[in-house]
This record gives C-alpha cells, structure tokens and sequence, in this order.
C-alpha cells in the first residue's frame, strides 16, 4: 500500500499533491502504513479513502479501486449507514468506539453483514481543527458468527434437553448434580430444585451403587463410555429400573471434569420381561404340551411337555409342519383351526387324537389361540395338547364296568330268586327256611366282598375256598391245588356250592361228627393245563346214604357250576363219604395264576 499511495497521482484529487498534504494527514499516513491493525484515513469533506495493508482484505473487490477516491463512491450500499458516523467525527469531533458492529456490505460480489470492531479518532492541525476521520478497525465476523451458531446450538441443545423423551442428567466428579432436563425429573420423581442440592450416590439403589462405582471409577482411568441398567430410588420411594448411558467431559486439557449420562426409563419392559420369565417357566414345566405355529403351521416353539407328550425333542420338531403330529384320517383338522386363526377366533377345547414319533396315536384335549406381534397382526397359534389317554381309558372301563354290573347284577337277582323259591316256596318249608335263606345270602355276599377286593376283575381259588368255608373249623379241612384265579361268575357259583356242600355236611354228612374231614382239591390238566378238575371228599363221617329225591343244593350244584364254568358237574354218595368232582375247559371263568415260585 506504501508503494500504491506514493505512486497515485494524488493531485488529480482535492488532497492536491502529497507535498502540499499537510503535515497532520502526513502523519496520520506514516502511522497508518506502519501499523498492524486494520486502518483506513477518510479525508475531508468528500472523506476520501486511504488504508494500509491489513485493511484491504477487508473491502474484497473494492480494493484498490477504493483508494483516492471519495468513499461514497465504493461504499454506496452502506453509505447511509457510515456517513452519520463519519460526520459525527468530522464536524462535531467526536470519537466513536463500538464492538461487533454490524455493516452491510458488498466486497465480494454478492451482498452480507460484516462485523466489526470499530474505533473512529478526529485528525486535528496544528489550530485544532477536525480534518479528517482516522479509522481503527477489527473484523469480527467469523468470531461474531461463530457466537452465533453457538448460542444457536446452545439453543437447540436446550431445547433438546427440556425436550427430551429420554432423561439427560450431569453431575460433578462427586457426584453432586448441575443439570437436570425434565424428562429425568419424571424418572426419579424429583424437581428440579431438589435434585441440584443432591448427589447421584444418593438415589442410587444400594443393591447397584457397587457396580455403578466401578464403572465410573473405570471411566475414569480410560476415559470409556459405559452403560448399565440400574435401578434408581424414587422421592416416593418406589423403585424404577434405567439404563444410563455415562460419558466423561473433557475441558481444553482432556481431563474429565464432569460427567452427563442419558437416561432412559425401562421399568415397563422389566416388568414386560419379568412376566415372559414367568411364562416360559410355567410353559417349560408344564405337564400339558405346549407348542406354537407360525401361518404356515410350521413349529416355532416346543416345551418339554411336548417332548414328554409326542416323544420328539425340540431340535426335532422346531422347523417342521405341525401336519406330523396329525394323524391320515384328521388332515383337515389344522387347515381348519387355522382358517379361524387367521379370523382372530380362539379354538375352544376339544377332544381329538395326534400321532406320537413311534406312530401310536394318543386321546388329547386341544386348545389353540392366535398369537399376536406388537402391531396386533396375527403372526401364529399357540396350542396346548393335555394327555387323555387315562380320562379315556377309565371312560372305557367304566363302560364294561356298567355293563358288567349291570349283567352281574341280573345274575345275582336270579339267583337270589331261585334261592327264594327253593327256600321259602316249598309247601313243607319249616322253621329253618328263613335262616337257611339268610345263609345261602350271606354266602353270596362273602364272595361279592371278594370280588370289591379285585376290582370285580378277579379272585384266586384258594382264597374263595377260605371265605366260602369261614363259618366252620379250619382243622377239619384238607385244602390243596395250584393258584387258581377264578372270573367274576365262577367266583359266585363255586361259592355257593362251597357253600350248599358245607350246610349239606354239616346236617347230614363229615361236618355233623367230631371227627370227620373234608379234602377239597384240584389241579390243572391237559398238555397245556386247559382244564380244571376240583373235588370235593368227605371222609370219617356217618354212613351216606343216596337221597331219594334232589334239593335245592343239589340241582344248584350240578346245574350252576356246569353252567357258569361251561363243564361237568358229578356229585356221587358213597358209604364212607359225599363226593362232588367238577371239569371245566380253561378260559371259561378261570386262568391259571402266577407260580410264586416261578
């Protein structure tokens, strides 16, 4: 600039020739040229533009046209703004000084607002009077900008903070808090007002403090972030679960000066959590078969009860068509419960058949329901299959049961009325018919107390000769034979003709003397043991003599038994002793029991 001012054909302008300058605008240049600071001279009523160096970057394109010339001439757009300032130094000598002052301006080709900071001084002669206007300037616009956009950001980030869905929280090294949004407020269930005067250590729950303490001392000697789920202690005193996201706060040193942590309220999803551990724990040891499907009927889930239910794990069946499990004659039955699925409609429980992975088919209570994702669209079919085969079984043996009872039940009033009649309908019945009638009841009701004792399944022989002969002596028989276990017909047959054969010899035969016996024996006979022979021997009593006509108890013995056990009944009375020999064909009211020994 030095070479541009001492070369510019100064007299062409009202400054003259630079030797008629006078020396107070000499001056003003020297200190201007020498200078580091922006500086630019306006000189005279027409203020007409001298600067150095450092100021010309400043006017852009103006320069160096701008120099020598009046400054409305180059400094149009902003004249109306400059000129008061210029006057007010030139005509009333006074000095102005401003920071970050705005001017519009157009140096570059295109217009904007620069800033800067201004000092304008009065140049006065040796008489005192104002000649000139020396200018000091300092642009400041970047920094200007600069603040700008950084109370900008501040601005947003505060309205970020207050904002928030999420809580934003700093505290110091000690822990003491210095921000808090509003958000976090809500967490904790604290104002603001309350949280600056405390410290984080202090509505830590204790059970996470120890953890939390590592973590940040951790931070501290890396500098790393860290996250934790952590449960603070509301001002109520209820507890809320958060995951904190802490970070370290640097200063210009790089040394941590503070701490922020972002703050989010996961209680919901704990609890959202906690009920799916108790579901799946319920699911896992459940007894029930519990399995889910997604819309292609393809198994997406498998507890162990299905494991236990169906015999496949769930490696095995995670992956496949849930069509395995159905058998060939029920193909349209998942076809079906998923149509109403897709329709939202819960499939009630019903009884059906699946197939387990041996092929056995097993009786199963099936109920299914939609499952659902998080937008409410069906994605799937929850079923829960609960094992029936003993409901189902017992439905069965019920069924024979009644039916058995039911048929038995006939037999046993049949009997009853045949014993009736030959009992108390005989024109000569005396005094004993009715005790006699009781006896052969009794008898009946001895073997049926049997039978209750198996289930109305079964009785072994030895046993029915026990009960049938319980009102005599032990010592006066002789019993004898292989385990025998007898059906539920044979059991009331042979225990009335035990008994009929008793009453008989205790009247007449081995059982009316002191000193007579009877041997009741029998035994399995045949290659394979298909038929039973049992006899009856008294021995040792008074002389038998044949009857000259047959009772009851003898028609009841040899028509009874060879019907019930599908056999031969011989009944024969020799001197030393009645003798009653029965045949009948295996499996016709008996099997042959389990040998002890074998």
């Amino acid at each position: 600039m030095a070479a541009l001012i001492s070369g510019f054909d100064w007299a062409t302008t009202r400054l003259g020739p630079r030797s008629a300058w006078p020396p107070c605008l000499t001056a003003a240049v020297d200190i201007m040229l020498s200078a580091q600071a922006q500086i630019v001279v306006f000189w005279g009523e027409d203020f007409i533009a001298l600067y150095n160096d450092a100021y010309a970057p400043t006017i852009g394109d103006k320069h160096p046209r701008a120099l020598g010339h009046p400054a409305r001439e180059n400094w149009a757009e902003l004249w109306n703004d400059l000129e008061p300032l210029l006057h007010s130094v030139l005509q009333d000598g006074n000095t102005i000084a401003a920071k970050d002052r705005p001017f519009y301006i157009e140096r570059h080709g295109y217009p904007e607002t620069a800033y800067f900071d201004i000092s304008y001084s009065p140049v006065r002669d040796a008489d005192g009077r104002v000649l000139g206007v020396f200018c000091i300037v300092n642009e400041t616009t970047e920094r200007v900008r600069a603040d700008q956009a950084l109370r900008e950001s501040e601005e947003r980030f505060r309205a970020v903070i207050s904002q928030s869905a999420t809580g934003i929280v700093q505290w110091e090294l000690d822990g003491r808090f210095v921000l808090v949004n509003g958000r976090f407020c809500e967490i904790v269930g604290y104002p603001e007002s309350e949280l600056l005067g405390m410290r984080m250590q202090d509505i830590i729950y204790p059970d996470d403090l120890r953890e939390n303490m590592r973590l940040f001392e951790m931070t501290m000697a890396t500098g790393e972030s860290f996250e934790i789920e952590k449960r603070y202690v509301r001002k109520d005193g209820s507890l809320v679960w958060v995951t904190d996201s802490v970070s370290g706060l640097r200063d210009s040193s790089g040394r941590i000066q503070r701490v922020a942590g972002i703050v989010i309220d996961i209680n919901e999803r704990k609890r959202a959590q906690e009920v799916e551990r108790r579901l799946a724990a319920i699911i896992a040891s459940s007894d029930d078969a519990i399995l889910s499907t997604d819309l292609k009927m393809v198994i997406t889930s498998w507890n162990t009860g299905a494991e236990r239910l169906y015999g496949q794990s769930a490696e095995e069946a995670i992956g496949q068509s849930v069509m395995m499990l159905v058998p060939d004659d029920r193909s349209e039955e998942e076809p079906a419960i998923l149509a109403r699925i897709r329709a939202g409609q819960k499939v009630e429980p019903y009884e059906t058949k699946r197939r387990r992975k041996n092929g056995e088919l097993v009786d199963v209570l099936l109920s299914v329901s939609p499952i659902y994702d998080a937008y409410g669209r069906i994605i799937g079919a929850s079923k829960i299959a609960h094992d029936i085969s003993a409901k189902k079984e017992a439905e069965r043996l019920q069924t024979v049961l009644v039916g058995e009872l039911n048929h038995r039940v006939k037999n046993v009033l049949a009997t009853v009325m045949a014993i009736a009649r030959q009992t108390l309908g005989r024109s000569d019945a005396d005094k004993f018919s009715v005790e006699t009638f009781e006896a052969r009841l009794s008898s009946m009701a001895r073997a049926h107390d049997l039978l209750i004792h198996g289930k109305w399944e079964q009785a072994e022989l030895t046993t029915v000769i026990a009960q049938a002969l319980s009102p005599y002596p032990k010592d006066r028989f002789e019993i004898s034979g292989p385990p025998i276990n007898l059906a539920p017909r044979a059991v009331v047959s042979i225990s009335l003709a035990l008994h009929e054969l008793a009453t008989n010899a205790a009247k007449y035969g081995a059982l009316s003397v002191p000193d007579g016996r009877v041997a009741i024996a029998w035994s399995l006979e045949g290659g394979k043991s298909d038929r039973l022979k049992l006899r009856w021997e008294e021995s040792r009593g008074p002389v038998v003599m044949p009857p000259t006509r047959k009772g009851f108890g003898s028609r009841l013995i040899e028509s009874l038994l060879a019907a019930e056990l599908n056999g031969k009944v011989h009944v024969s009375y020799e001197p030393s002793g009645l003798i009653c020999e029965v045949h009948a064909a295996a499996g016709i009211g008996w099997d042959q029991a389990l040998d002890p020994e074998e």
